[in-house]
């Protein structure tokens, strides 16, 4: 089967985002039974099978060098998995945060010795589990980004150390969103539509925040 440059990953990313979103919600919404065992069975052959095309995809379009596919599927997944990406960043970041007050709170007592015990096997176990959620789920992300920085450094020559830098970046939660349109505008001449609504809902989002921040932080 020949690859199709007019095809278009938007419905496969709607599709692997549907399979992803009803897996968490049959997780944490409703109870185990035969009927729920079954559904999320399904959800996740189907993710399983919308990665693997996309994935096929993304190779493809690598060997014709298509940037355009690569950079839509990047910012389509991108955008589509930001809620787990943050989430997995919360969660990483709040045990973190935990873990050193609770220790902070009880490092005079004898039961903070045990206490560090028990939270660092929590820590080996919990940390490594979200962080191969996180990665497994971005890899459609991860690898056209890569393609795209492979192309470029052919391209235009950047260097290795470059296009690490910018990999790295990848990484870290809203930072990956900058790079990857920095990396779009500054060496494709893309994305500048893209990078403008990016910038205001993310204004919009943090003053929605920040005002709900300060309306539960100052209220009577």
């Amino acid at each position: 089967m020949k690859y199709d440059q007019k095809q278009h990953p938007l419905w496969l990313g709607i599709l692997y985002g549907i399979a992803i979103y009803g897996l968490i919600i049959l997780t944490m919404v409703y109870r185990i039974n035969d009927n729920t065992a079954i559904v999320s069975m399904i959800l996740f052959v189907l993710f399983v099978f919308f990665l693997i095309l996309q994935m096929r995809n993304i190779s493809f379009a690598k060997k014709v060098e298509d940037v355009d596919y690569c950079l839509k599927t990047y910012f389509i997944y991108k955008y589509i998995t930001m809620p787990v990406e943050l989430i997995c960043a919360g969660i990483v970041g709040a045990f973190i945060v935990g873990m050193i007050g609770t220790i902070i709170q009880w490092l005079e007592e004898p039961i903070a010795i045990i206490l560090f015990f028990f939270l660092v096997i929590f820590f080996v176990a919990i940390i490594p589990y979200v962080l191969i959620v996180f990665a497994v789920i971005e890899l459609p992300c991860f690898i056209s980004i890569e393609y795209v920085l492979c192309i470029t450094q052919k391209k235009y020559g950047i260097s290795s150390a470059k296009r690490m830098i910018h990999f790295l970046l990848q990484m870290i939660p809203v930072l990956d969103i900058i790079d990857g349109l920095y990396i779009s505008i500054k060496y494709w001449n893309m994305g500048r539509g893209l990078a403008i609504v990016t910038a205001v809902f993310t204004f919009c989002v943090t003053a929605l925040v920040l005002s709900i921040y300060l309306v539960n932080r100052f209220q009577v």
